[in-house]
């Protein structure tokens, strides 16, 4: 079976600049306990990396945490994962989250 990467990046803060662990102290966990019920792993850098993009003429400093997932590659997992990303932009009251995909090989 074809196996996907999906890459998911986390926000550190939310929009209006508070810490998500500070505001929300269940949002991190329970995100990654869902992926793990789900797949079985995951892997996640705690390590924030910095990111900059704007939206309707505002600029956004983020703070970005990377979490990885390998999933067969089923529409089953990508319908997951479309749903999965839905929760997230509500939990983390984004405007968007980023998630890549791309197919591997895992030898």
């Amino acid at each position: 079976m074809t196996t996907r990467r999906y890459e998911v990046l986390l926000p550190a803060r939310f929009n209006d600049g508070h810490e998500v662990v500070e505001t929300c102290m269940r949002c991190l966990p329970d995100t990654l306990m869902e992926v793990v019920d789900r797949f079985g792993a995951l892997t996640f850098n705690p390590q924030p990396a910095n990111g900059v993009w704007s939206h309707g003429g505002r600029r956004y400093d983020d703070q970005l945490y990377r979490l990885a997932l390998d999933v067969p590659d089923t529409d089953d997992s990508k319908h997951w994962i479309t749903t999965f990303k839905k929760e997230l932009l509500k939990r983390f009251e984004q405007l968007d989250i980023y998630v890549v995909s791309y197919p591997i090989e895992v030898h």
